[in-house]
C-alpha cells in the first residue's frame, strides 16, 4: 500500500511540474494547405525548428496532405505524410526522417544474428524493449545457440540465471522453476498449458525458436494465474524479407544424426510479402543412460505482410518429439549417497521406455498502426499437444537393499489450448511528459483430456538384482478430463519526464475451472483476483539506468479441507531493486538486482487425513540475479549469468522442516567464444561454456542433498565462404553429476561426454 501512495504521488508530482509546458502548448497549434511533400517538410522543420531528415528520392512528385491545427513538429509530419507512400521515422534523439515506404520491410531479428537482443518484445505491450523494461530479465538468442550446438531447451535453459531445470519428472518435455517457483512457459507472449493439468511440459523445438526471453519475478499483468516466480516467453521464427536456404547436418555421439532447412524469402516485389519454413529431422540410437534415443520432427512454415504501418504474421508449428526416458538413479538414505550404477543402461526395465510429444500449433498476430498515436495488436495461439507415457516409474525406496515401489501405468493426455490477447495503445505527450497507455483482454479456453490404464500396477522390485519385469499396461480406458477458462482485464500507464518513468498496471483475472471423472461431472469452481504491479526506471546517464519493481503473482487454489473450506489461493510479491549499464560503447549490456520474493502460504498433506491439504505459511527468497551479455570487443561473444538466493520458510516447522528442496543456493553460466578472421573469406574461432549449480536439499528437514555439480562445454567453429563447420565436445571433463530434486527414489543423472559436428552451407 506504501508503494502504491508513492508511485501515485508521483504521478501527481509530475502533473503538477509539467502543468505550465501543458498549457503552452496546448496555445500553440500550427496549419498549412496541401503543397508539395518537399516544400511543406521543410516549412514544418522551420516552423518548429526542429531539423528532419528528408530523402528527396522518397517525397518528390509527391502531394502532401493539409495539416490543421498541428501541435507538435511530429503531429503535423504524420498529418502531411498520412496515407502517401512514405515512412516516417522516430529516432532514440527525437529526430524525425521521412524515408521511401519500400524499405519498411521485415528484416532479420537481431537475435539470429548477435548473443545482445535489445529490440522491442512481445512480453511487453508498452512496446518496450527488454533493456527498459523495469525488471531483471535475460535473452537466450538463436545465435547463442547455434554456437552452443544447443539441441533441447534443457540445454539451452543452462545459460539462464535463476532458472532450475527439473529433469526429475519421469515425464518428457521440460518443465522448470523460476526463483525458486515452477513456471509454465509462455510462447509468443501468450500462456501455455498449465503444469498442473498437463504433464507434457514446455516442448518446442530449437530450430523454430528465435530466442528464449527468461522474465525474473511473477507477471500477472502479462500472463495471469499460474505465475509465481516468472517464466520464459518462447518466441519463435518470423519471416522476413531476406533471401535464404540454409541447410546444416549433425551427427554426434549415440548415433546422433540430425538435418535443418531454414529457407525465407520476399515474395513480391516491393519485399511486403514474406515466406519462412524452417523443418527438421533428427533420430539417435539411444540416450546416455540407455534408453531409447530422442527423436525430433518439425515442419514450420510462416507468412507476413508488413509495411511502415501494418505488420502480420501467420505461422504453423507442426511437430513430434520422442524422449527416451531421463537417466537416474536412486539415493541410498544409509549412506546419503546416490547408489553407484552404471551410467549407460537403465535402472529398471529395457531400452524402449519413453514419452511422445505431437504438437500442432498455429500462431496469428498482427500490429497496426491507426494513427502517429494510436496501436492496435491482436494474437491468437491454438495449441494441440498429444502425450504418451510408456515406462515404468520409481515411486518409493522401500529399504537400501536396491528395493523399490514400481507403477507400470501410462498415461495418454490430449491438451488443447486456445488464447487470445488484444490491446490498444495510445502514445501522447503533454509538454515535456511522454505517456503510454495500454488496456486490453486475454481470453485463455484449456482442455486436457487422459486416459489411464485399468492394469496398470505398483510392485515391489529390487534393481541390484533385476528379477523378472511385469509388463507395462496396455489398456487404456479409465478417463479423466480437466476444463479450464480463464479471461483477464488489464491495463497499463507508462509516464515519462526527463530520466523519470513510471509504470503502473492491473489486471482483473477470472478464472473457472471443471473435471470430470469416468463420465461423472464434479462440482464446477469460479473465482477472480485483481493484480497490481509497479515499477520505475531512473536514467542516472544516457548509458546506466536505476530499476525497482514491485510484483504480484498467484495461482488460483480451488481446493478444499477436510471441512469443506475452499484453501485460499497461492500469492508471491516480488520487490527489486538494481542497475541496467550499457558497456564497451553500447555492445554490451549488465543487468544486476536485488531481489525479495515472497509467497504468502503452501498446500501441505493435512497430517490428521492426508486425502485433503492444508495452509501453512508459505517460503520466501532473497537474492542477486546478475546476468552480462554482449560484445565487448571485436570478434568477442559473451553470456554470463548468476544468481544466489537464500530460500527459507515463513514459519520453521520441526515435522515439515525448514529447507526449500530441490532449490540450489548459486546457479551460473559463462560462456565467451572468440572468432577471428584467418583469410578473405574465412573465419575461425573457438567458444566455451562453464555452467553449473551448488548443492541442494532433497528433502525438507535437509537430511539428503544432491551435491553441486559444474560441466564444461567447448565448441570451435570455421566459416570459409558460405560453409559453417562447428564441432562441439559436451561435458569436455566426463564428470559424474547429478541434477537437483525433491525425491530419494529419483535422482536425475548429469549428461556424460558426448559430442557433435554441424556442416552447414547456406545456398544463399
Amino acid at each position: 500500500m506504501v508503494t502504491r501512495h508513492i508511485v501515485v504521488a508521483s504521478l501527481l508530482a509530475l502533473a503538477t511540474a509539467t502543468a505550465p509546458a501543458m498549457a503552452w502548448a496546448q496555445e500553440r497549434s500550427v496549419s498549412q494547405p496541401a503543397m508539395p511533400l518537399a516544400q511543406a517538410l521543410q516549412r514544418i522543420a522551420t516552423e518548429w525548428g526542429t531539423p528532419l531528415d528528408i530523402d528527396p528520392d522518397a517525397v518528390g512528385g509527391i502531394v502532401a496532405k493539409p495539416v490543421v491545427n498541428a501541435r507538435s513538429a511530429r503531429d503535423a509530419v504524420a498529418q502531411a505524410t498520412r496515407g502517401l507512400p512514405v515512412a516516417v521515422q522516430i529516432g532514440e534523439d527525437d529526430r524525425i526522417a521521412v524515408i521511401n515506404d519500400v524499405v519498411v520491410t521485415a528484416r532479420p531479428n537481431e537475435a539470429e544474428t548477435s548473443v545482445l537482443v535489445r529490440g522491442a518484445t512481445s512480453s511487453s505491450r508498452l512496446g518496450q524493449s527488454l533493456r527498459d523494461q523495469p525488471r531483471n530479465t535475460q535473452v537466450i538468442s538463436a545465435k547463442l545457440l547455434e554456437r552452443q550446438q544447443s539441441q533441447t531447451l534443457a540445454e539451452a535453459l543452462s545459460n539462464a540465471g535463476g532458472v532450475v531445470v527439473n529433469s526429475a519428472t519421469v515425464q518428457g518435455g521440460v518443465s522448470f522453476t523460476v526463483r525458486g517457483f515452477d513456471s509454465n512457459g509462455a510462447v509468443n507472449g501468450l500462456p501455455s498449458a498449465s503444469s498442473a493439468m498437463f504433464a507434457a511440459g514446455t516442448t518446442l523445438p530449437l530450430a523454430n525458436i528465435e530466442r528464449i526471453e527468461v522474465l525474473k519475478g511473477p507477471d500477472a499483468i502479462l500472463l495471469g494465474g499460474d505465475n509465481l516466480g516468472g517464466t520464459i516467453n518462447i518466441v519463435t521464427k518470423k519471416p522476413n524479407a531476406e533471401e535464404r536456404l540454409h541447410v546444416s547436418s549433425d551427427i554426434g555421439s549415440f548415433g546422433l544424426i540430425r538435418g535443418t532447412l531454414d529457407a525465407n524469402r520476399a515474395l513480391s516485389n516491393d519485399n511486403r510479402f514474406s515466406a519462412r519454413i524452417v523443418a527438421t529431422a533428427a533420430t539417435a540410437d539411444r540416450n546416455f543412460g540407455g534408453y531409447r534415443g530422442n527423436e525430433d520432427y518439425l515442419f514450420a512454415p510462416g507468412l507476413r505482410y508488413k509495411n511502415a504501418t501494418t505488420d502480420i504474421i501467420v505461422s504453423a508449428t507442426l511437430g513430434n518429439q520422442i524422449f527416451g526416458m531421463p537417466p537416474y538413479t536412486v539415493l541410498n538414505t544409509a549412506t546419503k549417497q546416490p547408489f553407484d550404477v552404471a551410467f549407460d543402461r537403465p535402472l529398471v526395465g529395457g531400452k524402449d521406455q519413453g514419452v511422445q510429444i505431437e504438437t500442432t500449433q498455429f500462431n496469428a498476430e498482427i500490429t497496426q498502426k491507426l494513427t502517429d498515436w494510436l496501436t492496435v495488436v491482436g494474437r491468437a495461439q491454438h495449441q494441440k499437444i498429444h502425450f504418451t507415457l510408456a515406462q515404468y516409474s520409481p515411486f518409493v525406496v522401500l529399504n537400501n537393499a536396491g528395493l523399490l515401489l514400481i507403477a507400470t501405468g501410462g498415461v495418454r493426455q490430449t491438451s488443447k489450448n486456445d488464447a487470445f490477447d488484444t490491446f490498444a495503445r495510445i502514445t501522447f505527450n503533454t509538454g515535456a511528459v511522454s505517456h503510454k497507455l495500454v488496456a486490453g483482454m486475454t481470453h485463455v479456453d484449456a482442455t486436457v483430456d487422459a486416459i489411464y490404464a485399468s492394469d496398470g500396477a505398483m510392485f515391489p522390485y529390487n534393481f541390484l538384482t533385476r528379477p523378472a519385469l511385469r509388463p507395462l499396461a496396455v489398456n487404456f480406458n479409465s478417463t479423466a478430463t480437466s476444463i479450464m477458462t480463464q479471461r483477464g482485464y488489464y491495463g497499463q500507464y507508462l509516464v515519462g519526464s526527463g530520466p523519470i518513468h513510471l509504470m503502473a498496471g492491473l489486471r482483473r483475472n477470472e478464472m473457472k475451472s471443471r473435471s470430470i471423472f469416468n463420465g461423472v461431472p464434479n462440482n464446477p469452481y469460479e473465482g477472480g483476483k485483481t493484480v497490481p504491479n509497479y515499477g520505475a526506471v531512473i536514467d542516472v546517464t544516457n548509458r546506466l539506468s536505476v530499476f525497482g519493481t514491485l510484483a504480484y503473482g498467484y495461482i488460483q487454489n480451488f481446493l478444499t479441507d477436510r471441512f469443506r473450506n475452499r484453501l485460499p489461493d497461492n500469492q508471491t510479491r516480488n520487490a527489486e531493486t538494481g542497475i541496467k549499464w550499457d558497456l564497451f560503447d553500447n555492445h554490451a549490456l549488465l543487468n544486476a538486482s536485488w531481489f525479495s520474493i515472497r509467497q504468502t502460504n503452501l498446500m501441505v498433506p493435512d497430517p490428521i487425513n492426508r486425502r485433503f491439504q492444508i495452509a501453512i505459511p508459505g517460503q520466501i527468497g532473497e537474492g542477486i540475479d546478475v546476468n552480462l551479455s554482449g560484445n565487448p570487443i571485436p570478434g568477442l561473444s559473451l553470456s554470463a549469468a548468476f544468481t544466489r538466493t537464500k530460500y527459507r520458510f515463513l514459519r520453521p516447522s520441526a515435522t515439515l522442516g525448514n529447507t526449500v528442496n530441490g532449490q540450489p543456493r548459486d546457479v551460473y553460466s559463462l560462456y565467451a567464444s572468440y572468432e577471428h578472421k584467418v583469410g578473405e573469406r574465412a573465419k575461425a574461432g573457438i567458444g566455451g561454456q562453464v555452467a553449473g549449480q551448488s548443492s541442494s536439499a532433497i528433502d525438507m528437514l535437509n537430511m539428503y542433498r544432491t551435491p553441486a555439480a559444474v560441466l564444461a562445454h567447448l565448441n570451435g567453429f570455421l566459416s570459409v565462404g558460405d560453409l559453417d563447420i562447428n564441432i562441439g565436445v559436451r561435458n569436455l571433463f566426463d564428470r559424474r553429476t547429478y541434477q537437483p530434486t525433491r525425491f530419494t527414489n529419483y535422482l536425475p543423472l548429469g549428461e556424460t561426454r558426448t559430442w557433435r559436428l554441424t556442416v552447414g552451407y547456406r545456398f544463399f
